[in-house]
């Protein structure tokens, strides 16, 4: 798995935890491919404002936004998109530079996380990596828009987090 952090907020304490998730999360999901690569951008307050806003038509900041390349949200159930992610399946989605199928990009915004960390009582650690870790879900074709598929997906979340010992004290 490649995970490409973005360089101009890279912040390096929170990129080992991270790539731990996801590559326990392949396992768990018993993803068919391990070649996958995610792109993580770090953005400020007014950039996941924008963006929420031009994609979601929501005018307010949040903690992470994801934008698939695999799947059209909403339209794809969770296990039909994870069982079929393979270069076969996805040939045209194969990066030529590594070899990996692109599942896309996740935007998280510190700001928002850091108040979450401190409204829900958790470290910054733990408050980034499960935003990292949503935010991959999501890549994956998991939602929460329904009670059902909520439980699932913050089912899933918390594995990971406790996996890589990042689970809410």
């Amino acid at each position: 798995m490649i995970v490409n952090f973005n360089k101009r907020r890279f912040n390096k304490k929170y990129i080992e935890k991270i790539i731990e998730a996801y590559e326990y999360a392949l396992k768990l999901l018993k993803i068919p491919c391990k070649d996958v690569e995610v792109n993580i951008d770090f953005v400020s307050a007014h950039r996941i404002k924008s963006l929420n806003n031009n994609f979601r038509q929501k005018n307010t900041e949040t903690d992470v936004l994801s934008f698939p390349n695999l799947l059209e949200v909403g339209k794809v159930d969770m296990q039909l998109i994870i069982d079929k992610i393979t270069k076969k399946n996805f040939p045209n989605e194969v990066n030529p530079e590594n070899n990996c199928i692109f599942l896309g990009d996740i935007c998280i915004c510190k700001k928002v996380a850091y108040a979450h960390a401190k409204e829900y009582g958790n470290s910054k650690a733990r408050e980034m990596v499960y935003m990292a870790v949503h935010g991959l879900l999501h890549l994956l074709g998991y939602d929460h828009m329904l009670d059902e598929d909520k439980k699932i997906m913050r089912e899933t979340e918390e594995k990971i987090m406790k996996k890589i010992k990042l689970e809410r004290d």
